[in-house]
């Protein structure tokens, strides 16, 4: 073999090599990119959310349903706390990954809107994914003058 033959060769199997490597990259960007998702709230029904809270905190409670994030708010308490438990349905929780930090400060306000409709009470309000793992939380002392809120 002369050398223009070889060159030619070598240049063949760079242009073969690149070619293979880019079908192999876009394979794996296939395998390990999340699989397409409806965008937040588009296109997404709202499911049924069941509340279950005394009469006093049952309209507050309400309010976490009203984006169609969760299936279920339980709010009990006593004479010095109420405790909720908000349990995000499959599509909420899929929200709730792609965007947390967001929702977190209106996840705030409603909690500010429950402690109004528990004054004089401590508020905690636990945050849970579609499988029922906290993946939040959201408190509220008496004497606070907002509530705080984060990510597990």
């Amino acid at each position: 073999m002369n050398h223009r033959e070889r060159l030619a060769n070598a240049r063949l199997l760079v242009t073969v090599g690149a070619v293979v490597g880019v079908i192999v990259l876009a394979y794996v960007g296939q395998r390990l990119s999340p699989p397409a998702m409806a965008p937040a709230g588009g296109g997404i029904q709202k499911q049924a959310c069941d509340v279950d809270a005394p009469q006093p905190l049952h309209a507050a409670a309400k309010r976490w349903c009203a984006d169609g994030l969760f299936q279920k708010v339980a709010v009990t308490g006593d004479q010095k706390n109420v405790i909720a438990v908000a349990r995000f349905n499959p599509n909420g929780a899929q929200t709730w990954e792609l965007q947390s930090g967001l929702l977190i400060g209106e996840f705030r306000n409603l909690t500010d809107q429950m402690a109004a409709a528990a004054p004089g009470k401590d508020l905690s309000i636990a945050l849970h994914d579609a499988a029922d793992r906290r993946v939040g939380a959201c408190a509220r002392t008496a004497t606070d003058a907002s509530a705080t809120c984060g990510t597990k």
